[in-house]
Formats: C-alpha cells, sequence, structure tokens
C-alpha cells in the first residue's frame, strides 16, 4: 500500500495539491484550501464525481457544520485505477481553478 499511497501523493502534488500525511490507513487526504481550492469538501466532492472520480468529504464523518476543507481518498486500487482516478482530480481542480 505504500507504493500505492506514493504513487498518488507524487501524481497529485505534481500538479498543486496540497497532501497530509498517511501513514497508518489506506487513505491519503488533501486539503482543499492549501491546494487552492476555495470550495467545500462537499462541493468539491461533487465536483469530483463530473469529472469521474469518488472522493469522500471529511464533512461525512461531522456531526456539525465547520469540518475542514478535506477530502479523503483510498488508495488501496490497481496502478491505472489511481493514475485514473488522479486524472480525475487534476480535471476536477482545473475546472475550478
Amino acid at each position: 500500500f505504500q507504493r500505492s499511497r506514493d504513487r498518488l501523493k507524487s501524481a497529485l502534488e505534481g500538479e498543486g495539491f496540497v497532501t497530509l500525511p498517511a501513514r497508518g490507513a489506506y487513505f491519503l487526504s488533501i486539503d482543499l484550501a492549501a491546494s487552492g481550492i476555495a470550495m467545500s469538501d462537499e462541493a468539491f466532492a461533487r465536483n469530483a464525481i463530473d469529472h469521474g472520480v469518488a472522493t469522500i468529504p471529511f464533512s461525512a464523518f461531522y456531526a456539525n457544520p465547520g469540518a475542514p476543507a478535506l477530502i479523503r481518498l483510498c488508495f488501496a486500487k490497481r496502478d491505472a485505477t489511481l493514475d485514473r482516478g488522479a486524472e480525475a482530480l487534476i480535471r476536477a481542480k482545473r475546472a475550478v481553478s
């Protein structure tokens, strides 16, 4: 999983996404604000779906408003799936930048 994490992280960071450290799970998180995306996590997650990839907005884990603008990605996938997901996220980011 470390190799998959590093593959996805490298692809995303190469396009200006800012990721949080991921050491003990098979999820990588993106800080939307630090990545230059001025949208809520839920709004960006919907945008990402329009571009072909599903993400998990952190607000889904909060009972009250005020969740940070972070999205979560599972990297327990085949290389081709990770590559397509990264490409879709890059398209989603470009669409709102």
